[in-house]
């Protein structure tokens, strides 16, 4: 019998109607405000996990990246990043399958919304591999919605094969106990330039300065970390981890 995984991954975008559709000026703008610190080296080896269509590889080649790898599970958009950009690795596999596979043999892992599709034992499972497929020294990025942000479970539900959600705590929680050490969680809200992308920024920050005192009041002051925001409420979190 099939399982959701096998029907819904099996052409994962397209299931979403116009929803998932390939924008590389809107995406690339995007990933210019979120990840505002690449690798110096432009000879590290990097695989994106989760990669659908190829969009974050292709904006990473525009910044001068060669040794990139797209692993997905998805036929269809695999075959729409191999019709865009023939040159790089595509792998078709099971991510967690595909990272036990390797052996320290990355300098950088990103994956961006996929985490949130794991189980809890799964999610730790991924932990676990990408720390063996990284090189010492190595970086893992992740990035997912944020479980304490106003109107998450909208993110949340909005597609039905998500599993878990992450706050700024558990997500630290499960990278400590994985191994992992120089660990950063912290929010991002991506906002266009444009008038309405502008409002949307304006009217943003007043709501999550607002959620952030909410937390403050039920919570009170969590235990200060430099580099995590126990308390940001922003829809998105980005997070950083090294593998000393």
């Amino acid at each position: 019998m099939s399982t959701y995984r096998d029907i819904l991954y099996r052409d994962y975008s397209a299931s979403f109607g116009g929803q998932k559709a390939l924008d590389v000026s809107v995406q690339h703008a995007q990933y210019d405000a979120t990840y505002d610190q690449l690798p110096p080296k432009r000879d590290a080896i990097i695989a994106d996990l989760g990669c659908g269509k190829g969009e974050w590889i292709g904006w990473m080649a525009s910044k001068g990246f060669s040794k990139l790898t797209g692993v997905d599970l998805s036929s269809s958009d695999l075959a729409i990043a191999r019709q865009n950009d023939s040159s790089r690795t595509w792998v078709q596999e099971n991510v967690i399958t595909f990272l036990e596979s390797q052996d320290a043999a990355f300098d950088l892992l990103h994956a961006k919304d996929i985490i949130e599709h794991f189980t809890k034992d799964e999610f730790i499972r991924f932990l676990t591999a990408a720390r063996n497929a990284l090189k010492p020294g190595g970086e893992l990025w992740l990035l997912t919605f944020n479980a304490q942000s106003p109107l998450s479970s909208a993110i949340r539900y909005g597609d039905f094969t998500h599993e878990i959600g992450f706050t700024p705590a558990s997500m630290a929680q499960c990278l400590r106990a994985c191994g992992f050490k120089h660990i950063s969680v912290q929010g991002r809200h991506y906002c266009s330039n444009s008038t309405s992308g502008q409002i949307r920024r304006i009217l943003g920050h007043m709501v999550f300065k607002m959620a952030g005192l909410l937390l403050k009041i039920r919570h009170g002051e969590a235990a200060k970390e430099r580099f995590i925001d126990m308390h940001c409420t922003q829809p998105d979190l980005f997070t950083m981890a090294c593998k000393v």
